[in-house]
């Protein structure tokens, strides 16, 4: 729920349209003795009510809406509606390992609309859900190298860690938000009708595209050997423009996880399995190599937070 009122501004005329701020408050001021309809909207959200209406004097208080609903698309990137191959392509010359077996068959998915984040999910972020009292504090405030990591200004914009898969799945719904299907998180890194091995193409890693454990030159290394700033790898964004689905930290999907679900998996909206004992995580961390390809993938157990597993959020169109 968030809460929209009112904050002081001029206006010189009875009909006045203007944006809040980020805390959703505008206000108005010096306006003429007379009866006013207020009115209120935000992208995403139902408002109750539709409008009020406000006589002055003696109404000069603020006038408050309540936005409830879908939540905020702020910050996502819209998926398009239709089909995209998911899986490992076992014929595709341009990947570097042979396929898992979990990642097989290579299967066409057809998916309805729906907007995903950006960015994985933030230390500030997070926060912010904690500071309301929705959330928990992760399982731990520090990262691989680092002892002071979340609550610490200097990181705020890294992506969060040590979150189990119920904090992540607290924090997406207070943002009016869910975690997303494996199916979701997959086309949002590989696109549609593509077999494309990782979310820029078929390039090799390298750390001008992602924050992983790479081959340069004959050499292997760790381009950070912890997390980075979220955004930090542009170059290396999905052909939706959504950053980090490679590299930087593992991700929670919605999904149970079992090995042979695409034998399975139904070719609309996949759900994944109905029951199971992990849940699925995508998309490789700074600490991996071969697990950094767009079909990879790993489960972990739910009420575990690792150093190197964060997530994002994803909603329906």
């Amino acid at each position: 729920m968030q809460s929209l009122a009112a904050e002081p501004v001029q206006a010189a005329a009875t009909e006045y349209t203007a944006v809040t701020n980020a805390g959703g408050y505008y206000t108005i001021a010096n306006l003429p003795a007379g009866k006013y309809s207020v009115s209120a909207a935000l992208t995403g959200y139902s408002i109750t009510p539709i409008s009020r209406t406000v006589t002055l004097p003696p109404d000069a208080t603020g006038v408050n809406f309540t936005a409830a609903g879908g939540g905020s698309v702020a910050g996502m990137i819209p998926i398009p509606a239709g089909p995209f191959q998911m899986g490992c392509d076992s014929g595709n010359p341009n990947e570097p390992y042979d396929c898992y077996s979990n990642e097989l068959p290579m299967h066409t998915v057809t998916l309805s609309g729906y907007y995903i984040d950006k960015y994985e999910v933030t230390n500030a972020r997070y926060q912010a859900c904690v500071d309301a009292g929705a959330c928990t504090a992760p399982h731990s405030s520090r990262s691989s190298t680092r002892d002071s990591y979340y609550g610490n200004p200097t990181y705020a914009n890294y992506p969060v860690i040590y979150v189990d898969w119920y904090q992540a799945d607290a924090f997406c719904a207070w943002e009016g938000k869910r975690l997303p299907t494996e199916a979701e998180w997959e086309k949002a890194a590989r696109g549609a009708n593509s077999t494309r091995v990782y979310p820029w193409g078929d390039a090799a890693p390298t750390c001008d595209l992602v924050n992983g454990y790479v081959n340069v030159d004959g050499s292997w290394k760790y381009c950070v050997g912890d997390t980075a700033a979220v955004g930090s790898y542009p170059a290396g964004a999905s052909p939706y423009g959504v950053m980090d689905l490679s590299g930087n930290v593992w991700e929670w999907a919605n999904d149970w996880y079992a090995s042979g679900y695409y034998s399975i998996s139904p070719g609309s909206n996949p759900p994944g399995p109905e029951t199971g004992s992990s849940r699925v995580v995508r998309g490789g961390s700074w600490s991996v190599d071969w697990d950094l390809r767009a079909a990879n993938r790993l489960d972990g157990y739910p009420g575990g937070g690792y150093s190197d597993v964060g997530f994002r959020c994803a909603r329906s169109q």
